[in-house]
């Protein structure tokens, strides 16, 4: 990009499972620094719980001559000004689940956003509607003291959950109206929830939008309802390595043997995310054109 070098500091926060596609979104950018959000908090197991995610995005990344710390915001954004440090990205993942519980998850990107908006130029959010309405997202974005960006599709719509961004939404609907008995899985997902029934509970919660953890753990109604409405599982690839990867396969393997399913294989491609990307970097462009004006 011929303005990675320019003084750029990018917000992004963002579920796990968009690790393939938040690692193409640092690559395209060129920063020089990346930070992970760590919590306010002096709890071991809440700072334990936050680095071992983070260690699983970090897993994906060729960091090269990244420089990557971890910190909270406050400290962050203390050593940039500090260091004038002149480009990063800032980054709060947040567990695969969250999407359980909409109105937590909801709070937890507000409350990103607003602690991000007095160091960054703009945040990538890195999430589709998952159980929340538009109206709810939209607020948010909307409210925010910097430009939010969202993956979104070709008609400005956000986009329902992590499987449209990476495959598209007419993708999927095209693939539900040629077997409406399809289940999606990405190699993120797979590796983090490698039980069929986890998996379940969780995708069963956010196609319904469900507001606590305990609502899908019934087990035997879970399974009856896959066994008699899932007919298929598609493996998301991103890569020929994604389809040889050995733990990855047997993932899908036993999940499918579990319920019955074919398998289809489809491409998953980071495109929309690196779209909302260039839109958040417009966006900057224009609030700097406007600020010259005047």
């Amino acid at each position: 990009m011929s303005g990675a070098k320019k003084i750029m500091h990018i917000g992004i926060i963002t579920c796990e499972i968009l690790r393939r596609e938040i690692k193409e979104v640092i690559e395209k950018t060129g920063v020089d620094n990346l930070f992970f959000v760590l919590p306010e908090t002096s709890n071991p197991a809440i700072n334990a719980l936050s680095r071992r995610v983070n260690e699983r995005l970090l897993s994906e990344l060729a960091t090269g001559d990244l420089k990557i710390k971890e910190k909270t915001i406050e400290k962050i954004e203390s050593e940039i000004h500090e260091n004038n440090i002149g480009s990063s990205a800032i980054i709060k993942v947040m567990e695969l689940r969250m999407h359980d519980c909409p109105d937590k998850l909801l709070a937890e990107v507000e409350e990103g956003i607003k602690k991000m908006s007095s160091v960054v130029d703009f945040v990538l959010l890195g999430y589709g509607l998952c159980g929340s309405t538009a109206r709810e997202i939209e607020k948010i974005i909307k409210e925010a003291d910097v430009p939010v960006v969202i993956p979104r599709d070709g008609e400005g719509g956000i986009l329902n959950n992590c499987i449209e961004i990476a495959l598209g939404r007419e993708k999927v609907r095209e693939l539900l109206r040629e077997e409406i008995g399809t289940f999606f899985m990405t190699p993120a997902g797979a590796s983090v929830i490698k039980e069929p029934q986890v998996i379940l509970e969780s995708t069963i919660n956010i196609m319904a939008g469900r507001m606590n953890r305990s609502a899908a753990v019934d087990t035997p109604r879970i399974i009856k309802l896959m066994k008699n409405h899932y007919r298929r599982v598609v493996k998301i690839c991103y890569s020929e390595a994604d389809k040889g990867d050995e733990e990855y396969s047997k993932t899908i393997e036993n999940f499918a043997k579990e319920f019955g399913l074919e398998i289809k294989i489809e491409r998953g491609s980071s495109k929309i995310v690196l779209e909302a990307l260039e839109k958040g970097h417009e966006l900057k462009r224009r609030i700097k054109l406007f600020r010259k004006k005047f």
